[in-house]
């Protein structure tokens, strides 16, 4: 199978300084591809004109692919990170571009819909990622523990601290993709959280002029 010709995946690795291999940009082109095809019926992520039932490929690899990868080397330079949930997968962001990435991790993916659950299980397996199970479930009802926990558009901290401190391990973490720091702050106000005990971490997006914040939560920052 010929490799992807994809400049600004290419480039965009380069710039977060993530090591990459041609099979592992094969993987990233058939997930992608996958995600097109189911997208025109079920409209797992949204197109730029809601006319128009293809979706632009280069912002979907920046908004989401890079988007999702800006957190790799949080991820990568965490010593406890061997199982690790993505909440409210979805279209499979961040959870799939980063266990490409990160094949040491196993990844569960977390995801009520049966539609998005099946389409996360027939990407995953399409693009052979041994790394990656699928757990059809509300958060609320998970009852395994992770290192990590790791959601990008899923609920406000406040609205989910509860169970996402349940289901991780002892010394554990939570890492919320967030946007602007002003917004993100005002978001922890109403946490309940010991605003001192966590980090907001800057991250840049290859190729996208907007702010991007990680927070991230020890489970020992809280009383749950």
């Amino acid at each position: 199978m010929p490799e992807p010709t994809s400049p600004v995946l290419r480039e965009g690795l380069e710039q977060l300084k993530i090591p990459f291999t041609a099979d592992q940009l094969i993987k990233v082109r058939i997930f992608l591809d996958e995600l097109e095809r189911w997208n025109r019926r079920y409209g797992l992520v949204a197109r730029r004109d809601p006319k128009d039932r293809r979706i632009d490929r280069r912002r979907l690899i920046v908004r989401h692919v890079l988007d999702s990868l800006a957190a790799w080397p949080t991820l990568k330079a965490l010593a406890q990170r061997r199982q690790v949930a993505d909440v409210g997968s979805g279209a499979g962001f961040p959870g799939i571009p980063l266990a490409l990435f990160l094949p040491d991790s196993r990844f569960t993916l977390l995801e009520p819909s049966a539609k998005k659950a099946a389409f996360l299980r027939n990407a995953a397996i399409l693009a052979n990622l041994e790394n990656v199970e699928v757990a059809e479930t509300r958060l609320e009802e998970m009852q395994r523990r992770f290192d990590l926990v790791v959601f990008r558009a899923f609920s406000p901290l406040s609205r989910a601290l509860a169970d996402l401190q349940r289901i991780l391990e002892p010394n554990g973490a939570i890492i919320a993709y967030k946007g602007k720091r002003t917004r993100v702050l005002e978001e922890l106000v109403d946490s309940g959280l010991d605003l001192k005990t966590l980090e907001i971490v800057a991250v840049q997006v290859p190729f996208l002029d907007e702010e991007r914040n990680l927070v991230i939560v020890p489970k020992a920052s809280s009383a749950f």
